[in-house]
């Protein structure tokens, strides 16, 4: 079975103040082959991780992934509401980059902003799927709560979405129900939630298999959580995903297969 991964961080040489694990491409590299993992969807760092450039933070990771074509898979690092936002928009598309990472409580801001529109639309036109850490991580709730993305789905009807880690314990059924609303564009991203002692964001294997078998395993998109994860955590992952009680094609869409298509699908301009 070939093994394709989303949500992989790389990070730039640590800056002062900028705390967390070494997270660059070699690391990345032996990280899938100990997993046996294929290729890997890999996210720019953020602003403040390279001289508060947003732009110069997705070129930095665009040179990175381009040394490993047949491993790595870019994908931008935005924040909707940043002045030169459509600007970078065009930069990663005309790089042939079709995934893009939110993080609202990094780059805190309401996804709701009417100031956010130009960036929904022109991502919409230029056919991005939008990938958005969803739950509890330090700001305000009311910024990204379930049903802001199930109104932007139905606002931005050709726009597709995945939400990272299912809104972890707090809100996993209330995105299954956005999820069920928008079958074949909105997507539940399992990453960071197979680790029992992250209480916010853990779902238990029984939960998660339950979740496969009621809304279809073309939802679900596997993710690592890079360099944040342990080689160790995402073996357990895997097994878990391995062990659902599930046919191995659904399997296959799980580890892979949903995200080859989102990836490989034709630009809609």
């Amino acid at each position: 079975m070939k093994i394709i991964a989303n949500h992989a961080h790389l990070r730039p040489p640590s800056n002062p103040g900028d705390e967390g694990p070494e997270g660059s491409a070699d690391l990345l590299l032996r990280h899938l082959d100990a997993c046996g993992i294929d290729q890997a969807v890999v996210f720019p760092p953020f602003a403040h991780q390279v001289e508060d450039s947003m732009m110069q933070a997705n070129r930095w990771a665009l040179e990175e992934v381009r040394q490993h074509p047949d491993r790595l898979i870019p994908a931008g690092t935005v924040f909707p509401l940043a002045a030169d936002i459509l600007d970078l928009l065009q930069m990663l598309s005309d790089q042939g980059v079709r995934w893009l990472k939110i993080h609202p409580s990094v780059e805190v801001h309401d996804i709701a902003d009417p100031r956010a529109e130009p960036f929904y639309t022109r991502a919409e036109q230029l056919g991005f799927a939008l990938d958005y850490h969803t739950g509890p991580h330090g700001t305000r709730l009311s910024l990204a709560k379930p049903e802001k993305f199930d109104n932007l789905a139905w606002n931005h009807p050709k726009l597709r979405l995945v939400f990272e880690h299912l809104g972890g314990r707090t809100y996993c059924d209330e995105f299954a129900a956005v999820l069920s609303n928008h079958p074949g564009r909105a997507f539940g991203g399992l990453t960071s939630i197979y680790e029992p002692g992250n209480y916010l964001w853990y779902i238990d294997p029984p939960q998660l298999e339950a979740l496969v078998k009621g809304l279809g395993p073309e939802h679900f998109i596997f993710g690592l959580d890079f360099p944040w994860n342990s080689i160790e955590a995402t073996r357990r992952d895997l097994e878990i995903i391995r062990s659902l009680g599930i046919p191995e094609t659904d399997k296959e869409k799980i580890l892979g297969g949903n995200l080859s298509g989102l990836i490989r699908s034709p630009v809609k301009q």
